[in-house]
């Protein structure tokens, strides 16, 4: 379990750094606005309120959903997906303790590898 874990973890963190290789990312706004009707604009995000209802442990992986359905790990897996299906897609990720602890273990698993 904590294999696959740690492969997710390397495989977003790999998509994010992809993303951020990525050139320039072209988005159709030639369309006009339409006369009684609304111009809406939609950014793909996350937010979990880590701390308040659950750990962020519980929020990963889903468990103690009596006050909350959230499972972290479900909204990563198909963002990866996502992500590598087209390469202008973005993905604004709120969460700092959840992105921070991913790095870490990313270096710590590089650094397992290497060595």
């Amino acid at each position: 379990m904590v294999v696959v874990a740690c492969f997710r973890l390397v495989l977003v963190f790999t998509v994010f750094l992809h993303a951020a290789e990525s050139k320039y990312v072209q988005y159709n706004t030639t369309s006009v606005l339409v006369p009684g009707k609304l111009n809406v604009h939609l950014v793909a995000h996350t937010h979990d309120d880590v701390g308040w209802l659950k750990t962020m442990d519980q929020y990963y992986v889903g468990s103690n959903n009596s006050f909350q359905e959230a499972c972290v790990q479900n909204v990563l897996d198909s963002l990866v997906l996502a992500l590598l299906a087209d390469k202008n897609r973005k993905f604004v990720y709120t969460e700092q303790v959840i992105i921070t602890d991913f790095i870490f273990l990313f270096c710590f698993l590089r650094q397992t590898m290497v060595l």
